[in-house]
């Protein structure tokens, strides 16, 4: 669990992510963590000349699986362009998002020699991702076999101003005469896990400095990539260019060729940019268009004004942490991800789990986003939260769908969902019994309501999504001869490993809440008296399992009665998982954890559970639990600090700030994880601040417990409409209404009201020695 020395050691600055050296072997791992995103369109950092001996044409058969457990295509490198919202037909694993051409392509070749940063002699090589203006840079010097140094510097950034657009800028300087050809265009002959998409491909010149792709896919979207060259020579530079079109059956390339003469040592310098549109888009302009607009601009106007969002959206959300400089970079490379995974002003889409970095989870929404990824925006940028809910909102006519396939009425919403909300989970186990989501959606819709303070929301945009799902509840509940309550049976709760069970106690628990939020809001949505008081009974009669002993929430019905797991007679290689140790039909009947699930519960209705209850669950629960999923650690860390076992939060901690970091066992390469990305801030602000959520008190309240070294917190949030800011040191607490209105706030048990525009100090101290 401790931090991987590898990339920590090669940080240049707490704003910074870097790679040095070159390594092959985690080409893609870095890849993934070097995704650049604008919200609409992403692109993996994949090298601008690519890796010899990794095509990315490969035809492949994926076959449903347990993704945890599943090992994926071994190559070198996985180029990804991705749209939120274009999504395929698979024939096996259905709707999937679209893999679109590849634009990035920017090669140098000097006397014939391509660039090669496996076999060529590189030194002083560096790359860079500047998380503060979400920019990638490269520098090498490059020793060719015709022993020339070649310093060459690639720059780029996906437009935050200008969704549609990534720049691209390339240094050029040699200490010889040389004959230099730079190959730069689109490439669609790629495939997405697999498998290829496209029904039509068009490739054309677009005047003398560009080409454009047209693709159409399965799925019948129409997707517009068009390229341009820019380049700039200094006027006493002996050099000429010259521009010709290379076209291949999926490829189009514009070659640059220039020979570079005497006197040498001038910089060339040449900017590739690149628009993609889509026939989704709200309002259609051609690709080559949105170059046509910027046209006159400089690449330091582009940048400029793309770095200037990324600084209010830093502003929003900057968490400090002084006294530990991995913390704070682990911290801000997950902020970062989860600011540029987000689609601005779309509430078409939500983040698919992997961030749109990769295709590991065929780009579908998950749970992720009511449970680990909703809180940050709800209290960093409500407008941001606003798009989430709303996505669940608009996408109810897929689950009315999902329900109707499963013989109900009401709505069922997909444990794996497209952009239509249409269930695409192609694993019976998940699809099937993993209904939880349903519930989760209202958690979260109601989530929004309350920290927002607009409660109208509930009974307005969302009161159908409330009262839909809670018809479904009432025909998916049964009544157990002789039990005199509801039961729901055959359930997985977010423990995946116990996969068909009886009165799950978090599914219960979230599925009560729902059907009492109906009975609350029903009339609004057209719901008869007599169906509102069928829900508030049904909430109140369903029940939490216990252990004959009183104190222990059971995660089921007969959960302790499973088989005891052997994991120091199974589980040999505590570096991979244990469910790729051991037969699915082990997994399912031995009484192990895939991740935190009694303890989930507990962490989301705090207040329901004493201490008592919570340490005896983390005393029974944490022996039997894997983390098989990274959704496991953040939960983990939280629980620990309320009990404050702060040795156990600090090592939970520890794994879940560098699942991504973690080069060495992969940790991106298959794209974000972009939950537990949320799950960081989750451990930081609700863990360590302490904060409570404005589902567990009308007030901002905190109870902070620092980690040891960890000198000064700082962050802000948004609390019910006005932001505020809250500092944390060993023996002080500040917090600064920046809002126009008052604010209760409550550290540990001192309450006060703020007024706007006004500071509070308390003093005590914030440390636990437990």
């Amino acid at each position: 669990m401790d931090a991987c020395p590898v990339i920590l050691s090669a940080m240049s600055d707490a704003w910074s992510i870097m790679e040095s050296p070159f390594r092959v072997e985690t080409a893609k791992a870095y890849e993934g963590l070097f995704t650049l995103g604008s919200g609409y369109l992403h692109v993996r950092g994949s090298l601008e000349e690519h890796l010899s001996g990794a095509p990315q044409n490969v035809s492949y058969t994926r076959l449903p699986a347990n993704v945890t457990s599943e090992r994926f295509a071994d190559t070198k490198s996985k180029w990804g362009t991705y749209v939120p919202g274009i999504f395929g037909r698979h024939p096996l694993l259905n709707n999937e998002m679209v893999n679109l051409p590849f634009f990035l392509g920017l090669a140098p070749m000097v006397d014939g020699e391509r660039l090669d940063m496996e076999n060529d002699q590189i030194t002083g090589y560096r790359r860079e991702l500047r998380l503060d203006t979400a920019t990638l840079i490269r520098t090498l010097c490059w020793h060719t076999h015709s022993h020339k140094q070649v310093e060459l510097t690639f720059e780029r950034f996906v437009s935050a101003a200008r969704p549609y657009l990534c720049v691209q800028r390339l240094r050029f300087h040699c200490d010889h005469e040389a004959h230099l050809n730079l190959h730069l265009g689109i490439d669609a002959d790629v495939r997405t896990n697999g498998y290829d998409h496209f029904k039509s491909i068009e490739l054309r010149p677009r005047g003398g400095l560009g080409c454009e792709c047209r693709v159409i896919t399965d799925a019948g979207d129409e997707i517009l990539v068009a390229t341009r060259l820019v380049y700039h020579l200094p006027r006493d530079a002996n050099c000429e260019l010259s521009i010709r079109h290379e076209q291949a059956e999926r490829a189009c390339v514009v070659v640059a060729e220039a020979a570079i003469e005497e006197p040498v040592g001038r910089e060339l310098v040449f900017e590739k940019r690149s628009a993609v549109t889509t026939s989704r888009d709200p309002v259609r302009c051609d690709a080559d268009g949105w170059l046509d607009i910027v046209a006159d601009q400089s690449y330091e106007q582009l940048h400029a004004e793309h770095a200037e969002v990324w600084k209010r959206r830093w502003d929003s959300c900057d968490v400090v942490i002084e006294g530990d400089e991995d913390s704070q970079r682990a911290v801000r490379f997950s902020l970062y991800h989860l600011l540029r995974a987000h689609v601005p002003d779309d509430p078409r889409v939500a983040i698919d789990a992997k961030g749109y970095a990769g295709e590991a989870y065929w780009g579908r929404y998950f749970w992720d986003t009511e449970i680990f990824l909703l809180p940050f925006y709800l209290y960093t940028d409500p407008a941001r939260a606003r798009t989430l809910v709303d996505f669940r909102v608009q996408s109810l006519p897929g689950a009315n769908e999902n329900a109707n396939r499963y013989g109900y009425s009401g709505a069922r919403y997909a444990w794996e969902s497209d952009a239509d909300g249409r269930e695409c989970c192609p694993n019976w186990q998940y699809a099937d019994h993993e209904v939880h989501i349903t519930a989760d959606v209202v958690y979260g819709l109601a989530h929004y309501a309350r920290a927002t303070g607009n409660v109208e929301y509930l009974h307005g945009p969302a009161a159908r999504v409330i009262l839909e799902t809670a018809r479904y509840w009432m025909e998916r509940l049964d009544w157990r001869k002789g039990d005199g309550h509801p039961s729901l049976l055959g359930v997985m709760g977010p423990d995946e490993y116990t996969p068909i069970s009886n009165n799950n106690s978090y599914t219960n628990r979230m599925v009560a809440f729902a059907l009492k939020t109906a009975a609350e809001i029903g009339p609004a949505a057209g719901a008869s008296p007599s169906e509102c008081e069928a829900f508030a009974a049904a909430a109140a009669g369903l029940p939490i399992p216990r252990h004959e002993d009183g104190l222990l929430a059971l995660q089921c019905e007969g959960f302790d009665l499973l088989a005891d797991p052997r994991f120091d007679e199974l589980w040999r290689d505590r570096d991979t998982t244990f469910a790729a140790q051991v037969s699915q039909e082990r997994l399912y009947r031995s009484k192990c954890l895939k991740q935190a699930d009694v303890l989930m519960l507990m962490m989301l209705f705090p207040g329901e559970f004493s201490d008592a209850e919570v340490r005896r669950a983390w005393e029974y629960y944490l022996p039997l639990t894997t983390h098989d999923s990274s959704l496991s650690a953040g939960v983990h860390a939280i629980v620990a600090t309320r009990l404050g076992l702060m040795d156990e939060a600090w090592r939970f901690w520890m794994r879940a700030r560098d699942i991504d970091l973690d080069v060495e066992h992969e940790g991106a390469a298959e794209g974000i994880h972009i939950a537990n990305a949320g799950a960081v801030w989750q451990m930081v602000v609700l863990g360590f601040a302490g904060m409570k959520t404005a589902m567990q008190t009308d007030l901002l309240s905190l109870t902070p417990r620092l980690p040891p070294t960890w000198t000064r917190l700082a962050f802000p949030l948004v609390w019910k409409g006005q932001p505020v800011w809250v500092q944390i040191v060993p023996h002080e607490v500040k917090v600064v209404n920046r809002g126009s209105a008052p604010v209760e706030v409550q550290i540990h048990d001192d309450c006060r009201v703020l007024a706007a525009q006004t500071c509070g100090t308390w003093q005590r101290r914030t440390h636990s020695s437990k």
